[in-house]
């Protein structure tokens, strides 16, 4: 009963959003990328929920309280930090993106700075970032099909077959069936969470939620605080403040969060949702409590098997039909956003590579490009997966650290009308540089109490030189600069288009 009721709950919510998806519709770029910019608030709510709720939300977090203890608890302000960044930044990007038909983030950055070359390079970083994010995603969804199906396929064939599912996913319906699916995932996951949660205490062997938390005082006394279990500076309080701060400010330079910002139908809609966002984090409460109850009952996980901990808790304490929900919502829950990643990755390549190699591609032509794109950049990302065993929690820190150093680019061009196209990719390197060459690294981190997210003294870097450079170098036009500050003293004629539609 348990393989039937998630395989009915994963593949009947594929099955109903890519028909949903398809009703009616014609299917060009615009539909296929930002579900023809129509999303109202609720299905606007889903969908940039969705990119919240993914599976670091529901393995990743529980992995973090379950391994560290309070260091875990960081969750709980990501999403309200997140929030209110997004209710200034997102509806300037859903202007712009409006104004001047922009569907991906290189679109952006081509038209408010005049520079095709900057827009292709940007998204090339991008599609490498987002394929990292993805090993979070896949890992995740092959955690859930192993503890589904048990252990007699090796992991490798657990994250091909997760790559394979995605990518039927993302084929069958584009933006909009991912959006239908977010619906189902999170309404689903809510409603089991909860149920799990309600359960844990008897589980774990206590009294109640306050149970848990004393048990937990009590028999693991550092999990109670920072640094948590594992002591030493790795998760320490300056650890813990630095990468609460680098969330929200990476969180909409990340190119899937910031191609789901157009799918918006007006600006209403996102400012509406960035209010209510934040009610999201009362999921992780439910995921804390689980998470802890699970290190009671089953302690011992070390390093990357404490990413299966949620899951495994539930499959030892929990009836089939409760496990098998779980598996389905989970694997929704892996299938969506990763969906969102390679829809993403597909676009920013047809959008704005591919015209530097084949001028002026037609809509159908950038479709089909799109398509083929998404296949070979799932095979990309499987391979990526499949050689790596991290714990989620540090492929997270290592994704914001790397897409954050796009931030002072993007907020720049919002604010700054003097910001160039060669300041702010010398400050993407220069950030960059910061994080993978030793040297930098460690002189930036020498600078910083220790614990610090190398991605944050990288972004006070990269911030300075783009500021620099962009003072000796020459300004973009009026057009270009209208882009991202449109106002009665800025000429607002469009830019050179992207891309222009056959």
């Amino acid at each position: 009963m348990t393989y039937l009721i998630a395989l009915v709950v994963s593949v009947g919510s594929i099955a109903v959003g890519a028909l949903l998806a398809a009703r009616g519709r014609r299917v060009d770029v615009t539909e296929w990328a930002v579900g023809g910019r129509r999303f109202g608030s609720y299905l606007f709510w889903f969908v940039l929920a969705g990119e919240t709720f993914t599976t670091f939300a529901l393995l990743g977090a529980s992995q973090t309280v379950y391994a560290d203890g309070a260091p875990g608890y960081y969750v709980l302000g990501t999403v309200v930090l997140t929030s209110a960044i997004g209710y200034w930044v997102v509806p300037r990007i859903w202007r712009a993106g409006n104004r001047h038909g922009l569907l991906t983030e290189g679109d952006y950055f081509t038209s408010r700075f005049d520079a095709p070359w900057l827009g292709a390079v940007l998204a090339l970083f991008g599609i490498v970032g987002l394929l990292l994010y993805s090993e979070v995603q896949l890992t995740g969804l092959a955690l859930i099909l192993r503890t589904l199906f048990g252990d007699g396929m090796s992991n490798t064939w657990y994250v091909i077959i997760a790559g394979a599912a995605v990518a039927a996913f993302v084929l069958a319906g584009g933006m909009r069936s991912v959006a239908f699916g977010s619906v189902v995932k999170d309404l689903l996951l809510l409603v089991v969470l909860l149920v799990i949660a309600v359960t844990a205490a008897n589980a774990a062997q206590v009294d109640g939620w306050g149970g848990i938390f004393d048990a937990v005082a009590r028999k693991h006394p550092s999990a109670a605080t920072l640094p948590g279990t594992a002591g030493g500076t790795s998760t320490n309080t300056w650890w813990w403040m630095s990468f609460l701060l680098l969330t929200p400010i990476g969180a909409f330079v990340l190119p899937h969060s910031f191609q789901v910002s157009y799918t918006a139908r007006d600006i209403g809609t996102i400012r509406r949702n960035q209010i209510v966002q934040p009610l999201y984090s009362l999921f992780y409460i439910l995921i804390i409590v689980i998470a802890l109850a699970a290190l009671l009952a089953q302690p011992g996980l070390k390093g990357a098997d404490a990413n299966g901990s949620l899951l495994l808790f539930v499959r030892d304490h929990s009836p089939g039909w409760l496990v098998g929900l779980l598996a389905g919502a989970g694997i929704l829950v892996a299938l969506v956003p990763t969906g969102v990643l390679l829809l993403t990755c597909g676009s920013l390549f047809t959008r704005n590579v591919y015209p530097l190699l084949r001028k002026e591609p037609g809509d159908r032509e950038q479709l089909r490009v799109s398509r083929i794109a998404v296949v070979v950049l799932a095979v990309l990302a499987v391979a990526v997966t499949a050689t790596q065993n991290s714990a989620l929690v540090n492929v997270m820190v290592n994704v914001y650290n790397a897409i954050g150093q796009l931030a002072p680019a993007l907020f720049l061009s919002l604010l700054w009308r003097r910001i160039t196209a060669l300041g702010a990719l010398c400050g993407v390197i220069v950030g960059t540089a910061g994080i993978v060459l030793p040297p930098l690294n460690a002189a930036l981190l020498s600078l910083c109490p220790p614990g610090t997210v190398i991605g944050l003294p990288a972004l006070v870097l990269n911030t300075v030189v783009t500021v620099l450079v962009s003072l000796v170098t020459r300004a973009p036009g009026p057009a270009a600069i209208a882009v991202g500050l449109p106002s009665e003293t800025v000429d607002t004629a469009t830019p050179k288009p992207v891309s222009e539609p056959g």
